[in-house]
């Protein structure tokens, strides 16, 4: 008898247990589903992306909310006036679809600007995709973004990896574009279920959401944990001593490491930057369209000029990145100057709302600007081009 009723207890617990977990998946597929026709799949979910021979990757069409080209807009026109090019800072990530600088500057303009960006792209993207795709919309402005954080870089690991871009090589070593940094003996330390968490960030809207409201707090305390581990030359916990409420994580080291103009890497990068540009604003008069190239620092150079205000001591490489940064940007701009290309740079506008105590950038170490970063972008184009 004492057997049976064992039995009998264990049966219901199983079959209660049975039915929570069910209740627990049936509401977890009902709320994915509901959650994915009230938010767009594309502000939350990672994007899909397939392999292109010239461009490296691009995201498949009709997938993650994004449009019949693989590009972050709810439609594809026929015909647009403005078309913005760029990598992830112009994309827009940290932010929905109508956060990003370019969606923004529509809504200054009262007329909508075609979002042309994806992350990892460079120079070399740029041109292509505003040749063989920007072109096809008849424009008769194209935005071009170029991120200081990476673009050197990505311009000459494409130069050099991709086929397609072989000609425009000049250095010819397997490691030219190496961006290793030999100052740093320090390895970032890894986060807790990283494949786990890419996954459910590519599929599930309703973990998605959830990362980015009710398990930011937890993601910074991670990322601030994680920061503590390491010198302050790798990652810089850094809170604004007149808003306590607004902090951020710098990697000045890991930044350098993309911007030292004594890398023969970053050398090749920059060559190969302004024949892109170059080419770019001869294709571009050639068809009588207005070439307006945004240049957008680093969060780290953003900074820069308050930190130092503050009298507070800078970790060597966050002082080296600065220079080092301010240096290419007067080399890139001399040369803009030479071939007559139109620019607007943002730092300045980025600095004055820093210096307001506002928060552009995330909690973490990410260098994307938040929308109200991507705002001050826009604001700071759209002056330009009134002008």
């Amino acid at each position: 008898m004492r057997v049976y009723d064992w039995v009998r207890v264990l049966l219901e617990k199983s079959i209660l247990f049975g039915l929570i977990l069910v209740s627990t998946v049936v509401a977890l597929l009902l709320g994915e589903l509901i959650l994915r026709h009230v938010v767009d799949p594309g502000d939350l979910l990672f994007a899909t992306l397939v392999d292109d021979p010239v461009l490296g990757h691009r995201i498949k069409p009709h997938t993650t909310g994004h449009d019949a080209l693989g590009f972050r807009n709810a439609v594809t026109p026929q015909r647009v006036n403005i078309v913005a090019i760029g990598d992830s800072q112009t994309y827009g990530v940290n932010a929905p679809r109508n956060g990003s600088w370019p969606h923004q500057i529509g809504v200054l303009l009262r007329e909508p600007v075609y979002n042309m960006a994806l992350g990892a792209y460079g120079p070399l993207e740029y041109l292509y995709l505003a040749k063989q795709e920007a072109m096809k919309l008849q424009p008769q402005q194209l935005l071009v973004g170029f991120y200081f954080g990476n673009d050197l870089l990505d311009a000459c690991n494409v130069a050099h990896q991709r086929p397609f871009w072989y000609s425009w090589r000049e250095l010819d070593s397997p490691k030219v574009c190496d961006p290793k940094n030999p100052r740093s003996s320090h390895a970032d330390p890894k986060k807790r279920f990283t494949a786990v968490r890419e996954w459910l960030s590519g599929h599930s809207v309703l973990y998605s959401l959830s990362r980015i409201t009710l398990l930011r707090p937890l993601a910074t305390l991670e990322s601030e944990h994680m920061a503590s581990q390491v010198p302050p030359d790798r990652q810089l916990v850094w809170i604004d001593p007149s808003n306590q409420s607004v902090k951020t994580i710098f990697t000045p080291q890991f930044r350098l490491s993309l911007l030292d103009p004594q890398l023969s890497g970053v050398q090749e990068g920059l060559r190969i930057t302004k024949r892109a540009f170059g080419t770019l604003k001869s294709d571009a008069d050639a068809e009588g369209i207005k070439l307006l190239v945004i240049l957008i620092p680093t969060k780290e150079r953003a900074y820069c000029s308050y930190l130092k205000a503050s009298g507070e001591p800078l970790p060597n490489a966050f002082v080296s990145l600065c220079d080092a940064e301010e240096r290419i940007k007067e080399d890139l701009v001399q040369f803009f100057a030479e071939r007559k290309i139109d620019y607007v740079d943002v730092t300045r506008a980025m600095e004055t709302n820093i210096q307001e105590h506002v928060q552009i950038y995330p909690t973490n170490s990410d260098g994307h600007p938040q929308a109200a970063g991507y705002g001050v972008i826009a604001r700071a184009v759209y002056d330009k081009m009134r002008r």
